[in-house]
């Protein structure tokens, strides 16, 4: 996941918190993880930007805190995380599917990149040939 950000979604239906880690040390800052703090806000979501450990990643998802990961970056959009390994063993989230804050951020962005959603916030830039 180095070149991606992580989202974790907290919770579920109504009382959901989205979390991704502050841009601090080796975070770096990126349109799609800005795109996507906007939208889920938009969405009704708590946003919260703040370290993640891997110990409250892993209790988490193995207690049902966390609900849903996910990576995003340039290329990749959105990525459901359905499992991670560690040395002792794995752990499963959501059942290793996607969440549907996942999936509703995910048709959202998509949607506007594609023109297909209207671009409310002037992301889209028209390409004149030179």
């Amino acid at each position: 996941m180095g070149s991606n950000n992580l989202f974790f979604v907290f919770g579920s239906g109504d009382d959901v918190e989205v979390v991704t880690p502050s841009l601090t040390g080796s975070i770096l800052a990126g349109i799609t993880r800005d795109s996507l703090l906007v939208l889920a806000k938009e969405l009704g979501c708590q946003v919260t930007e703040r370290r993640v450990s891997g110990q409250e990643w892993l209790e988490g998802a193995a207690d049902g805190r966390i609900s849903e990961v996910f990576g995003c970056g340039t290329a990749a959009v959105i990525t459901p995380i359905g499992r991670v390994k560690h040395h002792e063993g794995e752990v499963e989230i959501n059942g290793g599917l996607p969440g549907p804050i996942t999936l509703k951020l995910r048709t959202l962005l998509t949607e506007i990149q594609r023109g297909v959603a209207p671009d409310t916030h002037s992301w889209m830039r028209t390409l004149v040939p030179a």
